[in-house]
């Protein structure tokens, strides 16, 4: 019967020890804030077609998965692509996106989640809303988006067709 407490008590040792290595560590003031101003100004740009100052906010190699199912690799492409969507499905439309949480994976690794809205689609009232994760790293001092990823929610059941 001893043995058998040691042994429970052992292991709830091991056990409440791990899950504090397990939490993810909160973000610091000064990087929520860094994060929430990268997400503004990744809006920002877009909405004065800054195209060269968003490109900026991404690493070299980030991805952007639209809500459209489009794929966008690389800062050039994704540069391209929000230009010519902003251009075109977009146009006249303003971009506007709320963090809602941000989960720190490391010190140097983030995931926001929020949402986005596109108004006043083709000068008009039209509107897209959807959802978007963002993973941001850190180099230095600096956070740039190194994925993003959007969608709009569908309705349970098959996908139709294209």
């Amino acid at each position: 019967m001893n043995a058998m407490r040691i042994a429970v008590t052992a292991l709830m040792s091991l056990v409440l020890v791990g899950a504090g290595f397990a939490q993810t560590p909160a973000p610091s003031g000064g990087d929520d804030a860094a994060i929430r101003r990268i997400v503004q100004q990744q809006d920002d740009t877009r909405n004065r077609g800054d195209w060269k100052a968003l490109g900026e906010l991404f690493t070299n190699d980030a991805e952007q998965l639209t809500s459209a199912g489009e794929w966008r690799r690389g800062r050039a492409e994704i540069e391209k692509g929000i230009a010519q969507t902003m251009s075109t499905a977009y146009k006249g439309g303003k971009y506007a996106s709320k963090v809602e949480t941000i989960r720190m994976l490391t010190p140097t690794v983030a995931i926001a989640d929020g949402s986005f809205e596109i108004s006043g689609i083709g000068g008009g009232s039209a509107t897209r809303r959807g959802h978007t994760t963002y993973v941001l790293v850190k180099s230095g001092d600096r956070w740039q988006i190194a994925a993003s990823r959007s969608m709009v929610p569908a309705a349970v059941g098959a996908t139709p067709p294209r």
